[in-house]
């Protein structure tokens, strides 16, 4: 019976080499195992020697996704560890390594390097700003994916409205659906359970629910069936007591939102707390725009001004048309009057762009229109 376990490898031509960093060799018994596989690495033959250190990370890098599509994950591990102690920092390094860990069940240590993915994506102040947020998404998606296995369906839901807040049509994943493509998924079909999950946050639940069943089709006894079973009874469940019991709600209303940059004293995931905190902060406004003529959903981003102390200097709503000025102002009044952060004493002042996803729930509660 296969395991059924998979992950999004980003291909050798995209992933950049960046400056030199050091890992050290550690074996002790409580060491982190993707530093325990750096310690001894598999050697391929004619490996480049410590006076090409750029050779020595390519060759690493190109026997991780070798052994990756083996299905050797260890073997893959040892070798995106090796090329990190070799000096590869791009965020695509991070995510391939936190990838192959989650596929080899190694969770808690996948979460740790999908932060360091996002860490290193968004400390980098060069680059193509697009792959930039691409290399984000990616990491927050797998961040989602593994947090919502490890039991943390909170967390797991808040990681993947910040992905989807980078990347509202879920291009990102898209593109590993396509043949020969350069981010591909093992086994085939993994690549449903990320689409599932993305679906059932957005509240797509018919969406949700055959993204999850194509899932289970295609990899049958794998390791996340369980999960992926439990996914579809609570959205099948969910959707049958609200067209039973309750009438929909009609009005305008957020469908995903996540803090997208952060600089200064307060982390991202401090501001998106205080959002999930106050979650009917936008209620007034969102009930009086308009957004008539949109067939989708709308996006929007909200940056603030933080000072030390943690209150809010200055906001500015950035709003497409519809719903237009009026609703931007609403907003703006909204979140200077009523957000509060919880900030560390002393802090320095902060600097953060939030972006939500609006829509109308639709008539049978299975998603946003």
């Amino acid at each position: 019976m296969g395991r059924g376990v998979g992950s999004p490898i980003a291909a050798l031509s995209a992933l950049g080499l960046l400056v030199a960093s050091s890992i050290p060799a550690l074996a002790a018994p409580d060491t982190p195992f993707w530093l325990r596989a750096a310690r001894a690495p598999e050697r391929p033959d004619g490996e480049p020697g410590a006076s090409d250190p750029v050779g020595q990370r390519a060759t690493w890098i190109k026997r991780g996704l070798e052994r990756t599509r083996q299905g050797r994950y260890d073997a893959a591990a040892k070798a995106y560890a090796a090329a990190i102690a070799a000096g590869a920092a791009a965020p695509a390094i991070y995510t391939n390594l936190a990838e192959v860990l989650m596929a080899d069940g190694h969770l808690v240590e996948s979460e740790a390097r999908y932060r360091e993915a996002i860490a290193v994506a968004s400390a980098s102040a060069s680059g193509d700003p697009r792959a930039l947020t691409q290399d984000l998404a990616l990491a927050s998606y797998g961040l989602a994916v593994a947090l919502d296995r490890d039991e943390q369906p909170i967390a797991a839901r808040e990681m993947m409205g910040r992905a989807l807040a980078l990347d509202p049509p879920t291009a990102v994943l898209k593109i590993a659906t396509l043949p020969n493509g350069d981010l591909f998924f093992v086994p085939d079909g993994e690549v449903f359970y990320y689409l599932g999950l993305a679906a059932a946050v957005a509240g797509r639940r018919a969406d949700a629910v055959e993204a999850f069943r194509q899932f289970l089709t295609r990899a049958p006894g794998g390791r996340w069936v369980r999960i992926a079973e439990r996914h579809i009874v609570e959205l099948t469940r969910t959707r049958a007591t609200t067209l039973a019991d309750a009438r929909p709600s009609r009005g305008l209303r957020l469908a995903a939102t996540g803090t997208v940059l952060a600089t200064g004293g307060l982390a991202a995931p401090l501001i998106d707390a205080a959002w999930r905190d106050q979650a009917t902060l936008l209620d007034d406004c969102l009930d009086g725009a308009d957004i008539s003529g949109a067939r989708d959903g709308i996006r929007f981003a909200v940056e603030l001004e933080v000072d030390g102390r943690g209150h809010i200097a200055g906001v500015a709503a950035k709003v497409p048309s519809p719903p237009g000025e009026a609703f931007a102002r609403c907003v703006e009044a909204a979140v200077k009057a009523g957000l509060r952060l919880r900030a560390p004493v002393p802090s320095r002042a902060t600097h953060a762009r939030t972006e939500f996803i609006i829509g109308f729930p639709s008539a049978d509660g299975a998603g946003y229109r």
